[in-house]
């Protein structure tokens, strides 16, 4: 092809998987049948990045999403800013030389000045929104200057005990994508999946995973994790080492389980306590591969928070509930 027709890759399977990976995560990393079940393709056509399918015809649905407003043009929609705790009219809310959308994809926090990324490759981060009536799963792939377009991401669920892939490719209509510059050459891929909030709701809880590389390799270089239940019908978000949480709780750490309510969710039960966020840590008691069992050993709603802490937070002492171990999952 000419380099004015140039297939790249957001998203596709891996052809190898690296070695030393537990075998539970095999086959969630493993080539998947259709080869192409999860390839979502980038081509560049006149300098404009377009989306393809695997046989390189034009994904009209895909390329004609309309993604929610990003008034500061970092990556992160402005509700996403919001839930997460950065200025949606600021493009570095730390100040730090990186954007948050960046800052989030090389795993750093956007809101502390002495957290900056030190990855050196793909890297890549996944969190998550209510909007509508729909869950929305929010990848932000990373990609340096010496890799743009080389990168791949995997998707996948541990839903009910079972870890599935999310095939990307049959859900393109349905997604949005952004490209914006990143530091030092390297550009930010933005890509957000909606999820029938029921996906959620019928098991109670959902880990959403990624793993991300360089397709040149076929090598993994980063993955991240999301947790998502449903309480009432609210969907929570479970988000690790909040600054506040380390300064709150009685030992420092932990997790919070933030509501993140769509538009035409609904709404917030009335026996929710307002001002306060439910706060969780969580030790690990067994485990197979990257399928991790965590038990609560302590649970309590935290207060100074603009958000609410589910009424049954503190029942949850003693339960336990699996989740994904990123590292794992990638051989780490």
């Amino acid at each position: 092809m000419d380099n004015d027709h140039t297939t790249k890759a957001v998203s596709q399977p891996a052809l190898k998987a690296p070695t030393g990976r537990a075998e539970a995560s095999l086959g969630w990393l493993a080539p998947a049948a259709p080869l192409f079940a999860g390839l979502v393709l980038l081509t560049f056509f006149g300098g404009s990045l377009r989306p393809v399918d695997a046989v390189g015809a034009p994904v009209v649905e895909l390329s004609a999403g309309v993604g929610s407003s990003d008034f500061d043009l970092d990556g992160l929609s402005d509700a996403q800013e919001i839930l997460l705790g950065t200025f949606p009219y600021v493009a570095d809310s730390d100040e730090d030389g990186f954007g948050d959308g960046e800052e989030l994809a090389r795993q750093s926090d956007p809101r502390d000045l002495f957290s900056t990324p030190d990855s050196v490759g793909v890297s890549a981060n996944l969190t998550a929104r209510g909007e509508g009536s729909a869950l929305q799963l929010v990848m932000l792939v990373y990609e340096p200057s010496e890799e743009l377009g080389d990168s791949f991401i995997r998707l996948g669920a541990l839903r009910g005990g079972q870890v599935t892939n999310v095939p990307m490719a049959r859900f393109a209509s349905l997604m949005t994508y952004s490209v914006i510059p990143a530091s030092g050459g390297g550009q930010l891929i933005s890509i957000e999946l909606p999820v029938h909030p029921a996906f959620v709701e019928v098991a109670g809880q959902v880990t959403f995973f990624l793993a991300a590389g360089n397709t040149s390799s076929q090598s993994y270089t980063a993955s991240a994790k999301v947790d998502i239940s449903s309480v009432e019908g609210i969907l929570l978000m479970q988000r690790f080492s909040a600054a506040q949480v380390q300064l709150q709780a009685s030992q420092g750490g932990g997790s919070v389980r933030q509501p993140i309510p769509g538009s035409s969710s609904p709404s917030i039960p009335g026996s929710w306590v307002p001002g306060s966020i439910c706060f969780q840590r969580s030790a690990v008691v067994g485990g197979n591969g990257p399928v991790m069992l965590h038990q609560v050993i302590e649970a309590d709603c935290l207060q100074g928070w603009d958000t609410f802490c589910v009424s049954n937070c503190s029942a949850a002492l003693g339960s336990t509930y699996e989740t994904i171990d990123p590292i794992a999952l990638i051989g780490g």
